[in-house]
């Protein structure tokens, strides 16, 4: 009778530095939430500029951003480009369904005198520094600041 490999083991000083690497980043989250070093909120830093924002699905599978007041289109998010905007939304958008609250109460973009801007939803309270996740992720959002501008102008 034929014996199979089927005792494979483990190497111990891999299984040592796996629990190291685990017990490290859970110090250090809890070192970074007990004090706030690391941590950079800047959900509370002033803004200089608001714009509200309605965002809305297409049919085509786009997200149109508008006006909440005038219904105007500030920018409608193509399929396939702004993906960032889809996820940042969907993720707010939980809170949103969680709350019993639809599609329909504008979200803000503020932007501070640094330049940063932050995606907030007035409705549950919640928001996303948006810097946090890239330059380019940053832009999507930062666009419609421009395209508000260009579309009050005469």
């Amino acid at each position: 009778m034929t014996q199979h490999g089927h005792d494979i083991r483990t190497p111990k000083p891999l299984l040592f530095g796996v629990a190291l690497l685990l017990a490290s980043v859970t110090v250090f989250v809890g070192v970074a939430r007990l004090t706030g070093v690391g941590i950079a909120d800047l959900s509370d830093e002033p803004y200089v500029e608001r714009i509200d924002v309605r965002f809305l699905d297409e049919e085509n599978g786009g997200v149109g951003a508008y006006d909440p007041v005038s219904g105007a289109t500030i920018h409608v998010f193509e399929p396939g480009k702004g993906g960032f905007v889809r996820t940042a939304l969907r993720s707010l958008g939980l809170n949103r369904q969680q709350s019993g609250i639809g599609p329909m109460p504008p979200y803000q973009l503020h932007k501070s005198a640094t330049g940063h801007i932050v995606l907030h939803d007035p409705s549950t309270g919640k928001s996303i520094t948006l810097d946090a996740f890239g330059d380019a992720n940053e832009r999507d959002f930062a666009q419609l600041f421009d395209q508000t501008i260009e579309r009050e102008m005469p």
